[in-house]
């Protein structure tokens, strides 16, 4: 309610009169001059000056509470997706789109706001601006869509949400399992029964393949009404088409898979385009090719595995690296020639050695491990009975093991916290831990260089000696596993019939860390991932190091991107934070290089890459609107559908209910000392003393 308020205690009213009081008293007390009628009107006007100082200091405020009413709101949203325009003219979507705005307009009249806001939630200022919508936008999902329009109108009054709509999604979930606050209305926009159309749905084949290797290429081709027609597909690369197959159509509806048989002849991302060639009358030509990107490089990561004798591990460390399609596993055994030809070659160049009880007792295949140990290979050191324990000390940087007379511990792994190298999940962790006792050497170990993964744990004693450890000497990378028995662990945890694939996925970590080549460059240029759609921004990462390897920033880096046509484009940024990121936005289809270049200490640096941007196709692979879609949203929500027919009818249902304003009130706070008419009596008090006194005498 209103009302006059003080920031303090009423109270000090009391003692403000009292205090006026005695000063007014005090001053005109005194025999004046002036006759006592002009002494009381003086008196008077000291007393009321005095008053209205005091309560102004006391902070008075006046509250006064104020209502308005907010109108109920109608928010339509409307599909401007690709779809939107596949089976009607554009002259027929803009009459639609005339008569929403003018079911609008009679809305307002009775006192609804409506707003309009496309799929992608970007509010339309006026009806202007509505006429020039443009319907092509990539993908659509409605119940995102929804969702935003209610965040963006969650402290408004909304009474209704109307949705225009060809109920063609292809991004998130189905609205039909979207709660909603407020009945949704539908208008349906299109064509419902299926076109006759042949196209290429989808196309399935390898992100990377491997020089001189073949790869399959597999497309989907959908039919709708062409039964008994033949189709001919065919397979093209740069515009040479490399094979063409033709097959029957037997059904009326359905689809045909069709597969090519591909050689990677040409390293770097390489486009492959699946091509139907129209039939007639076909409902469009646009959904009749598809393209995907592959990736050929130059060969896959050669990992050599010598062992002194067969071994289970063997088997067990063979299973986790074939999950690798990057990495090929050669194994050599002196003596023993392998079934499947992977043996020891010559003539490869190996990426990592795993050294299984090797170096061994009986010094065998010694000239190979000097050979490799020359080429700075990263070595992992398997640990077993036939190792001999003083080469191995000699060879590795990482560890001494010390007085070993052949005797023997049973330990179980204990993961330490401090390694950094790379992650491993807590629960497979946990898993391992758990698994059964392995033989380690017993003898007093020294760590020379690296960081452990995991300690030997015997009983319920935790130690400090590693049983997994590894690291980098001299840009070497070595790691050591104190023991055999991995074919162990891998079986318990099969008995377990555990999913998580724990000790397959720690080799394949510490084979990923080892074969890994140490990146020593001090000028890095990357982009955030190898693939992007036509409709997202290709963000570039840039990292700068001084001599000893600590980030810097400040540096003008530029940047030339060139596209399969062998045009380029060139940038130019400042690397200006640790989190910045340069986007580059509106590239088409395509497979590009880019090369980056800066100047650090008076020398220009360069770094290379590539990346693929593929077209987003998901609105030309259905043109059949789904009004049954829209019906249900409408009859979930509370709300109606609409079509072209009944569009006219769309406001009678929220005339007929109209919903209510809200009434807010707000409590508003005014300071009396702001008040010009409180100061001015203040002033006028004040100088018509000064008068008085002036006129008779006083000074």
């Amino acid at each position: 309610m209103n009302g006059l308020y003080i920031e303090y205690s009423w109270w000090w009213m009391f003692f403000s009169i009292l205090l006026c009081a005695g000063a007014t008293y005090l001053l005109y007390t005194k025999k004046q001059v002036w006759t006592v009628n002009i002494n009381r009107i003086l008196i008077v006007l000291r007393f009321s000056a005095l008053m209205i100082i005091m309560f102004l200091l006391l902070d008075p405020m006046f509250k006064s509470i104020e209502r308005y009413f907010e109108k109920p709101i109608v928010s339509f949203i409307i599909d401007n997706s690709e779809s939107m325009t596949a089976t009607i003219t554009q002259e027929k979507l803009n009459e639609s789109i005339q008569s929403i705005k003018n079911e609008a307009e009679k809305l307002e009249e009775e006192g609804y706001k409506t707003k309009f806001y496309t799929i992608d939630g970007n509010q339309l200022e006026d009806g202007e601006s509505l006429n020039d919508l443009s319907f092509d936008h990539k993908v659509t999902n409605i119940s995102k869509s929804i969702q935003r329009l209610e965040e963006l109108n969650e402290h408004e009054n909304l009474a209704a949400i109307t949705l225009v709509s060809d109920g063609i999604f292809n991004q998130g979930f189905s609205p039909l399992y979207l709660p909603s606050v407020v009945p949704i209305y539908t208008v349906g926009i299109g064509d419902t029964i299926p076109q006759i159309d042949l196209q290429v749905k989808e196309v399935y084949t390898n992100r990377v393949a491997y020089m001189g290797n073949k790869f399959p290429i597999l497309a989907e081709i959908v039919n709708e009404g062409f039964v008994g027609k033949e189709v001919e597909v065919e397979l093209t690369n740069r515009g040479k088409i490399l094979s063409r197959k033709r097959y029957r159509i037997n059904n009326e509806k359905g689809f045909e898979q069709v597969e090519f048989i591909v050689d990677a002849k040409k390293k770097g991302y390489q486009k492959f385009t699946v091509n139907v060639r129209t039939l007639d009358g076909e409902f469009s030509k646009e959904n009749n090719s598809k393209s995907v990107y592959v990736e050929v490089i130059e060969g896959k990561e050669k990992i050599l595995l010598i062992a002194n004798a067969p071994h289970p591990d063997i088997k067990a460390i063979r299973s986790a690296v074939e999950k690798n399609k990057n990495y090929e596993l050669h194994i050599y055994i002196p003596g023993l020639k392998m079934k499947d030809g992977k043996g020891y070659d010559n003539k490869a160049k190996y990426d990592l050695v795993i050294l299984h009880q090797f170096p061994n007792i009986k010094r065998n295949a010694a000239l190979l491990l000097e050979k490799l140990k020359k080429q700075d290979m990263p070595f992992w050191y398997i640990i077993g009975d036939n190792t001999n324990i003083n080469t191995f000390n000699q060879m590795n940087p990482l560890l001494t093991i010390e007085g070993y007379r052949g005797q023997k511990d049973k330990v179980t792994p204990s993961f330490t916290d401090n390694f950094t190298y790379f992650t491993f999940p807590k629960e497979k962790k946990d898993l391992i831990q758990k698994m059964s006792p392995i033989e380690v050497p017993y003898g007093e170990y020294k760590i020379n260089a690296g960081k452990v993964l995991v300690n030997q744990q015997i009983g319920s004693v935790k130690s400090t000696k590693p049983l997994l450890l590894m690291g980098e000497v001299g840009d070497v990378k070595s790691a050591v596993f104190v023991g055999t028995g991995l074919w162990k662990w891998r079986l318990q945890e099969g008995l377990l019939q555990s999913d998580e694939m724990a000790v397959d996925d720690l080799i394949g970590k510490v084979i990923q860390y080892l074969s890994t080549k140490t990146d020593k460059r001090r000028f890095r240029v990357n982009t955030t991932t190898a693939e992007y759609s036509d409709i997202e921004d290709v963000i570039i990462e840039t990292e700068v190091y001084n001599d000893i390897y600590e980030s810097i920033y400040g540096q003008t880096i530029d940047l030339t991107i060139t596209d399969e046509k062998d045009e380029k484009m060139s940038y130019t940024y400042l690397n200006s934070s640790p989190y910045f990121k340069y986007h580059i936005t509106d590239l088409e289809e395509g497979s590009y290089k880019y090369v980056a270049s800066t100047i650090l200490d008076g020398k220009k640096e360069y770094s290379s890459g590539s990346f693929v941007v593929r077209a987003m196709e998901l609105e030309a692979l259905n043109p059949t609107a789904n009004f049954a879609l829209l019906r249900g949203v409408s009859e979930k929500t509370g709300g109606s559908f609409y079509d072209n027919v009944t569009l006219d009818q769309l406001s009678q249902p929220l005339l007929n209910n109209k919903a209510p304003q809200r009434i807010h009130s707000e409590e508003k706070y005014k300071e009396l000392g702001s008040n010009y008419w409180i100061m001015s009596l203040l002033f006028l008090l004040l100088i018509s003393e000064w008068v008085l006194r002036k006129m008779y005498g006083g000074f």
